[in-house]
């Protein structure tokens, strides 16, 4: 083949690709293509690092700096005690650890023996424990034998039901709970008993259909069995099959119209 003749391949195999009509990566984020802009989307959370477990609420300014070298724990610099295996802290500068040997102590206060569990709120200076035997403690006062527990960080409050399925907050008793869920920012708690009658902390609601709790705000959202819809204690609707409750406590239903509503 002549050089003119292969020339003349190149140009028309470049020719039968087709052009690239994508907007250059810093072209503004309107300008794209629908199915580039989701392409585009799709990289940046792909980039994005995962949120960490250990992440702080905000705000958070006086978590102190906290570590173990060799066994040895410092808070900002001064050693707390020897033999440490974990610590957690407050946003307050509050330190609680656990050494080798199961003890647990309240920075340089030993506090407790034999500690299976144990936590710090984000804010104040609460912290709990369960022993070996599933007793729950919480800073000085003993609560009881729990089954099944819930520490919420951001208000230092314990829900917890003892063996015979009772449910309390700290000390409050609510009743006997076949399940609850908690407001992770507030400490409300949600809960069915036996008969399926629905509470929010101490109110009875009613029977409920179905039901959810804002974790921000507290508020509750459930449906009866005639489709009427409540926000706490106080009716929002009719004629509902679902809703959504939105983190602020708004909640959000379609009418059998299509329409949207809000309470």
């Amino acid at each position: 083949m002549t050089t003119r003749a292969a020339l003349a391949c190149l140009c028309l195999s470049l020719a039968a690709v087709p052009a690239r009509t994508e907007a250059p990566l810093n072209a503004p984020f309107d300008a794209l293509s629908a199915a580039t802009r989701a392409a585009r989307a799709d990289m940046i959370l792909a980039r994005r690092p995962p949120a960490s477990a250990d992440a702080l609420p905000e705000p958070c300014a006086d978590f102190p700096v906290v570590h173990i070298r060799d066994g040895d724990i410092y808070k900002d610099g001064e050693l707390l005690g020897r033999a440490a295996s974990s610590y957690k802290a407050s946003c307050e500068g509050l330190v609680v650890w656990q050494d080798a040997y199961g003890d647990l102590y309240r920075e340089k206060r030993r506090v407790a023996d034999r500690v299976a569990q144990y936590d710090v709120a984000w804010h104040g200076d609460v912290f709990v424990w369960s022993d070996s035997y599933g007793e729950l403690h919480r800073n000085g006062e003993h609560l009881g034998r729990a089954a099944t527990y819930t520490f919420v960080k951001y208000t230092g409050d314990m829900v917890w039901k003892d063996g015979w399925g009772v449910l309390y907050r700290n000390r409050e008793q609510f009743g006997r709970a076949d399940r609850y869920a908690v407001a992770g920012r507030t400490g409300d708690v949600a809960w069915v008993d036996g008969f399926g009658t629905l509470h929010r902390n101490d109110q009875e609601l009613g029977r409920a259909q179905s039901w959810a709790i804002s974790d921000r705000t507290g508020v509750v959202g459930w449906l009866d069995g005639f489709r009427r819809l409540y926000k706490n204690g106080t009716q929002v609707g009719s004629g509902v099959d679902q809703f959504t409750l939105r983190e602020d406590g708004k909640l959000i239903w379609m009418d059998a119209w299509g329409r949207y509503h809000s309470a």
